[in-house]
């Protein structure tokens, strides 16, 4: 720019600063004369849009920079007055002025959050609590007491929680944990600032606390033993002061060795558990693989989860996969989600010279193949019994959701808490179960089918299958509910936390009937115990239901309860409905799948995914209680290891049933024990229970009690459908739940070793509650018996049974009639009907209302054997009678002789008479007749007689006297007809 230029320019700058200074003078003058002083700012006084973008276009327009020394001279208005069109002519000035402002903002912030930060720091830092060194040591299994006080078992015993010196585990584990936790483990004081900076920065980039928090191994040990595991700030400062202190106190190698010691692997706690947990071995026999598998399990234990696990669709608990490789072998798949981060270990354990190359390389296939020798222990010293295993899942659940512990909180106080755990487990009654499933005699023998699935499974897979009967049973205490016996298996158990047949749901057929059925309906009065249904097959809208036994028309619910009727128990679910007998099943403690809501499920037991013995004792337990349902709880109470009481275990009480509708139900499944369905019995002890049986005879039940004890057993294969090679066996039990060898077998024997070896000798069920009366019905039609109840023509169908007070019937027999029965049709008589030929009887007509709504008969002209004599079909129509006899029908028969009708006749020796056969019919109208005719003589050698058609010709032979006799027969029936003959000398 030339001189020339630059007075130009400056020239420029001084009008246009003269200009703007006068007309903001002026406008300042303006607002002082109006009264109010204007405050002082750099921006033009108020102005509308359309003035403000003309100021702003003019700014743009004429403005010109000046030089540094020139602002400089200005005064403090003009320079903001200066800035102010710098920024409205120049964007960039603009931009950079925001910048600037929002830079010393944050950095302000920064500096206040760093002081408090600071001020905060210094706070938790002091009032930390000290490294506390008992909190490392190794805390004592949890222990499982008995009923009586004494140690059953314990959670986390020496094959679960072994410790190991450092010196016994190999450097290849130690150095995967450090590779991975803390790779500067050797070089650090506790914490490690490259690792804090960069969790920092990583918590800055995902605005989240959930990620790395950069901690070392040691301060993971004090975050495990000291300090919360939620992450927080506080927490994290605290820790590093621990951390800090924790190494000026112990060697590297004590806190490694520790650290290992201590730390969670999902299934067992502390690396040499571990070891044997997953590997079946101790860890100095690792690989680098499997030390690179158990190095990735702390990070998450869940997730990172060595073994794959299967959910099993029946009874919802997981288990762990097996296959066979090509060579036959039983493998364990490791978890992909484990294999993943292991690789990254071992990638790790190679860039920081742990491993070589080669090492890697092989490390590396075996992860990569799935394939690194994972085997579940198989150590029986450290296999829990079946009780254990439901307790074990019990607690768990209940400190996740009762006590506010997570899974891995509980899963560490349960397995490393040193907590005393008193249980309901009676060991003598444990004992009996456990043995007693190791008795062959008390099963079935294997099918056939089982046996073919079984061998081609084995010579398929190469490896020994064995489809076997199995069982499972649960015994409950009646006076508290509380489950003092449970076996999940058929045999030895060999490992813990296997499959717990106890706890999963089969189908129960027929068992459910006095819970979902019979119960409920007695309870709300709508039957009762003499309430009869017709047991003929019958159609329920698209359903035809069936029995596993015969038809014999009308029963009582008693009978039906006792014989595991079917038909009864299906028309009697239909007068209860769905809606009271689901109701019952959920307070029963059952489980309803939405497509369980109908009579396959709630009458006849085929709910969709079954019931659990457990569930099942205690459903039952309710009848011996009164009533009352108790949940089944398997711990009373749960302590610290100093003996404080953490929390306590009631078990919830639900009154389902009224007192009467209990001992009514109680009594009536006695008659199940008594030849009903099957024989049990209990020495000194009444018994009452209910069989079951699915469809095919696919699993078998008993469920029962006396008054000191209620099981529940089941028999069935783990398997019924099993596909080899394209070829499907269908594996059933193939015999019912009254079957001995089989569940009443199974229950007898147990019940009979455990009344024994508590001494028990005699007892009784509850007493007959006040509200139950006695009365006389008739066991046909439910209802009160009249004179022609006891003239039924089998017998006297009147009986005694026992109701709730109110519900006795109060309508009379109506199905007893006195009927008059032409014996040649077997039909109501006419009054064409010979009177020879009718009978006055007592048969039993069936009204169509005997069937409920929504209920009709497949036949309903379908006569049971049991009723054949007695039961007289009604239609209401014609068809109902005799049709043998019409207004022309023969009522009797005459001889004839012209038009008389002699009674005898004097004949000579030598001589004939000839008379003529005829009939009187309905109409009273005599008819000749010609065919059914015969004829007799009482002494042929003084008379003879002889028919050509209606003629009858008698011969007088010697003297003396004798009877003719002329007999007519039509359609069954005879008429009869004599005449006496003199006969004399020629």
């Amino acid at each position: 720019m030339n001189k020339k230029d630059d007075r130009y320019y400056t020239k420029k700058q001084q009008d246009y600063n003269r200009s703007s200074n006068s007309g903001l003078k002026s406008k300042i003058r303006l607002k002082k004369v109006k009264g109010r002083a204007a405050a002082s700012s750099p921006k033009p006084p108020k102005l509308t849009k359309e003035q403000r973008l003309a100021y702003h276009a003019k700014i743009r327009e004429e403005f010109v920079p000046i030089s540094k020394q020139k602002y400089k001279r200005l005064s403090k208005q003009q320079q903001k007055i200066y800035k102010y069109q710098e920024r409205v002519a120049i964007p960039k000035k603009r931009i950079l002025f925001y910048i600037q402002r929002a830079a010393l903002g944050f950095c302000a912030f920064c500096v206040a959050t760093g002081v408090v930060l600071c001020l905060l720091s210094i706070f938790w830092i002091i009032t930390a609590p000290p490294v506390d060194l008992s909190k490392l040591e190794y805390i004592e299994s949890s222990v499982i007491l008995d009923n009586q006080g004494n140690q059953y078992q314990v959670f986390q015993g020496t094959e679960k929680r072994e410790v190991v010196s450092i010196d016994n585990i190999p450097e290849i584990v130690q150095d995967a944990f450090v590779s991975i936790e803390d790779e500067r483990y050797y070089t650090h004081q506790g914490i490690d600032l490259k690792g804090i900076i960069k969790a920092g920065l990583n918590v800055i980039k995902t605005q989240s606390l959930s990620g790395s928090g950069g901690s070392t191994i040691t301060q993971q040990l004090i975050k495990g033993t000291h300090l919360s595991d939620v992450k927080k700030l506080k927490r994290k400062v605290m820790e590093w002061k621990l951390s800090i202190q924790l190494e000026g106190m112990l060697t590297k190698e004590k806190i490694l060795e520790a650290y290992l010691n201590k730390v969670n692997f999902a299934w067992a706690w502390g690396i040499e558990s571990a070891s044997w947990t997953f590997f079946d071995k101790s860890c100095e026999d690792l690989s680098i693989a499997q030390a690179a598998v158990l190095a990735s399990v702390p990070n998450a234990p869940t997730y990172y989860m060595p073994f794959v696990l299967e959910k099993n669709v029946d009874d919802g608990l997981y288990y762990i996969t097996s296959k066979t490789d090509e060579a036959g072998n039983k493998i364990y798949p490791l978890n992909p989600n484990n294999a993943n981060r292991a690789k990254l270990i071992i990638k790790k354990m190679l860039d920081l010279g742990y491993i070589s190359q080669d090492e890697y390389s092989i490390a590396y296939a075996q992860l990569d193949s799935l394939n690194v020798g994972l085997k579940p222990q198989s150590n029986s010293r450290s296999t829990y019994s079946y009780f254990t295993d439901a307790l074990y899942n019990q607690l768990l659940s209940d400190m996740v959701n009762k006590h506010g512990y997570t899974k891995e909180e509980a899963q560490e106080a349960l397995l490393n808490g040193g907590l005393v755990i008193q249980s309901t487990i009676d060991k003598d009654i444990q004992t009996i179960l456990e043995t007693n499933a190791k008795n062959n005699k008390l099963f079935p023998a294997q099918s056939a089918s089982a046996k073919a699935a079984s061998a081609a499974k084995t010579k398929s897979t190469g490896e020994t299958v064995n489809y076997i009967p199995q069982c499972a049973m649960v015994v409950l205490d009646n006076s508290t509910g509380y489950v003092v016996g449970l076996i999940g298996g058929r045999g030895e158990k060999t490992a813990s936390l296997s499959l717990n047949r106890a706890l999963r749901k089969f189908q129960i057929g027929s068992s459910t009937k006095p819970l979902t059925v019979y119960a409920p309906g007695i309870d709300a009065q709508v039957i009762t115990l003499a309430t009869t249904f017709d047991n003929v097959r019958i159609r329920v809208g698209g359903w035809a239901p069936r029995n596993s036994g015969s038809y014999v028309g009308m029963q009582t619910v008693r009978q039906g309860i006792a014989k595991s009727v079917n038909m009864i128990a299906v028309q009697a679910f239909q007068v209860v409905g769905i809606e009271t007998s689901s109701s019952y099943a959920l307070k029963l403690g059952l489980e309803l799948d939405p497509n369980d809501y109908g009579g396959a499920a709630l009458a006849l037991g085929g709910y969709t995914k079954g019931q659990t013995p457990l569930r099942m004792a205690a459903a039952f337990a309710t009848f011996p209680n009164q009533g009352v349902r108790t949940d089944p709880i398997m711990y009373t109470a749960v302590y610290d290891k100093e003996g404080n009481l953490l929390f306590e275990n009631t078990a919830e009480k639900t009154q389902v049933f009224s007192a009467e509708t209990a001992f009514l139900v109680t009594d009536a499944m006695k008659g199940v024990v008594r030849g009903g369905t099957t024989n049990i019995s209990v020495s000194g002890m009444p018994v009452s229970g209910k069989t079951g049986t699915t469809d095919d005879l696919r699993h078998a039940w008993f469920c029962g009690f006396t008054p000191y004890y209620t099981g529940a057993v089941w028999y069935g294969y783990d398997e019924n459908k099993v596909t080899v090679d394209g070829k499907t066996y269908t594996l059933n039990i193939g015999i019912y739940g009254g079957n001995k060898p089989g569940p009443a077998s199974m229950w007898e024997t147990d019940m009979r070793q455990i009344h024994a070896k508590k001494g028990l000798t005699s007892g009784s069920f509850p007493s007959r509650p006040e509200g139950i009366v006695t009365a006389s019905v008739d066991s046909v039609s439910g209802k009160r018996p009249t004179e022609l109840t006891a003239q039924d023509p089998r017998g006297s169908t009147v009986i005694s049974e026992m109701f709730i007070a109110g519900t006795v019937p109060s309508a009379s027999d109506d199905f007893h009639q006195e009927l008059r029965i032409c014996t040649a049709s077997g039909k109501l008589a006419t009054e064409f009907c010979p009177e020879s030929t009718v009978v006055t009887k007592v048969m039993i007509v069936k009204p169509e209302s005997r069937f409920p709504a929504g209920v009709t008969p497949l036949d309903p002209d379908y006569i049971p054997a049991a009723e054949k004599g007695a039961l007289f079909i009604m239609t209401g129509t014609a068809a109902d009678y005799c049709t043998v006899h019409s207004a022309t029908s023969i009522k009797s028969i005459d001889l004839y002789n012209g038009a008389s009708t002699p009674d005898f006749f004097n004949m000579h020796t030598g001589n004939n008479q000839t008379l003529t056969v005829k009939g009187t019919n309905a109409s009273m109208e005599t008819v000749d007749i010609s065919t059914g005719l015969s004829c007799t003589s009482s002494d042929p050698t003084i008379a003879s007689a002889s028919l050509s058609g209606g003629t009858l010709t008698i011969h007088a032979l010697a003297v003396g006297n004798c009877t003719i006799t002329v007999t007519y027969t039509e359609t069954s029936v005879t008429y009869t007809t004599t005449i006496t003959v003199n006969v004399s000398g020629p």
